[in-house]
């Protein structure tokens, strides 16, 4: 990791002429570089598998959205994507953020999750862009970019690789796992939006004004809006079920959700959650019988979830 960072050093620098003093690794292939000629950039390092084109049209997202005021992170100059050791490589300016002892009360005043979910909603509510805005998008661009349909199908392609090395005693676990793939609901036909596909306070930047900036756009587009709502859902319900009324509070002051959705909800909710695990899985950081069990749990929890807003929706 700190070779890529370095290397991304030196190629920023040649192609920008800036000045880096210091590097901070965020994330995989993502690094914040302060600089001393100018802001701190963020510079996110894409996988091969990811086209220049779909950075470039990363890019072209994040200039409408300031172009609507929305509060995403913004492109570091008029040429931001560039290509290194064939990857793609988008740098953005670093979002100005409290330290973090004072996170949680910064994005309390700022809105808390009610704000959040209103900040989803907005953002399902903003006038239909073209080019990039109407790419196919929210799948989790670290295995796919498009549709959630083409994260699932990655998510089964890892799947039956994981199984092909696999222990005899341990195929009844990937039969119970491949059986709740196959009940994820991908969205298809449902209401459609610009959609972020990891819309959680993960990738949320608490500023000093208060208040909250998204980030990590990377595979956002056109697709089912319901697709990042359940994430999100999700993300709040599994810290405690509470959170969902009030997620779901915000988004509603924005968007008035249609009854197939509402229907289709619970069939949604444990898709990020059975991929992230399948990826782990593929990863060998989890064994299969650790995700078969957590199968029951998360079909539990997704049923509570959309329980809590049916009753709020009576």
């Amino acid at each position: 990791m700190a070779d890529d960072a370095e290397l991304l050093r030196r190629h920023l620098t040649d192609r920008y002429g800036i000045s880096v003093t210091a590097m901070l690794t965020l994330d995989q292939d993502v690094v914040l570089m302060r600089r001393s000629d100018g802001p701190s950039w963020v510079a996110r390092w894409f996988a091969a598998r990811r086209s220049l084109e779909a950075v470039h049209g990363d890019a072209e997202i994040l200039r409408w959205l300031a172009e609507q005021d929305y509060p995403a992170e913004r492109c570091a100059g008029d040429e931001p994507v560039s290509e290194l050791d064939g990857r793609g490589v988008l740098v953005t300016e670093a979002v100005s953020t409290v330290v973090r002892a004072e996170r949680r009360a910064t994005i309390k005043d700022a809105g808390g999750i009610r704000g959040l979910g209103e900040l989803l909603g907005v953002l399902h509510t903003l006038p239909p862009g073209d080019g990039a805005c109407a790419r196919p998008g929210g799948a989790w661009h670290h295995l796919a970019d498009g549709l959630p349909a083409a994260e699932l199908a990655a998510a089964g392609e890892m799947l039956e690789e994981a199984r092909s090395r696999a222990s005899a005693r341990d195929l009844a676990s990937y039969d119970v796992i491949e059986d709740a793939l196959a009940e994820i609901d991908d969205c298809a036909g449902l209401p459609e939006a610009l959609i972020h596909p990891d819309f959680v306070l993960a990738n949320v930047i608490a500023t000093p004004a208060p208040a909250m900036v998204l980030v990590d756009w990377a595979g956002a587009g056109c697709g089912p809006r319901l697709w990042s709502l359940a994430f999100l859902l999700w993300a709040e319900g599994a810290k405690d079920p509470r959170r969902v009324a009030l997620a779901l509070e915000g988004y509603l002051r924005r968007v008035t959700l249609a009854p197939e959705e509402l229907a289709r909800l619970a069939a949604v909710i444990p898709a990020r959650s059975l991929v992230f695990d399948i990826w782990r899985l593929h990863q060998r950081v989890v064994a299969a019988a650790t995700v078969a069990e957590r199968v029951e749990e998360t079909r539990r929890l997704a049923g509570l979830i959309a329980g809590r807003v049916g009753e709020r929706l009576g």
